[in-house]
């Protein structure tokens, strides 16, 4: 029972990042107006954070980003987060 979990996790995952990767590059290059006041803008921050902390935490992560993004904030330069418990070492 555990195993077959572990299976599906490996299996459906990467097929789900993918899809909503795409769904976001489709929005991008058909609906997207340009007109966010973060940069980089929320549907690359989306993409970013899907990339860098996996489906759910960066699909909570984007979803958050577009809540802040209202006319009322203020804008600015905000970036991805990253996965602080995958260390990347650079020799």
């Amino acid at each position: 029972m555990q195993r077959a979990r572990q299976t599906l996790k490996k299996i459906f995952r990467p097929y789900l990042k993918i899809a909503l990767c795409r769904l976001i590059i489709l929005y991008q290059k058909t609906l997207s107006r340009h007109t966010c006041l973060y940069e980089p803008t929320c549907s690359e921050y989306m993409l970013r954070s899907l990339n860098n902390l996996g489906v759910v935490l960066g699909l909570a992560a984007g979803i958050w980003r577009l809540l802040r993004c209202n006319p009322f904030s203020k804008g600015g330069y905000d970036p991805a987060p990253e996965n602080h418990f995958k260390v990347r070492w650079v020799y």
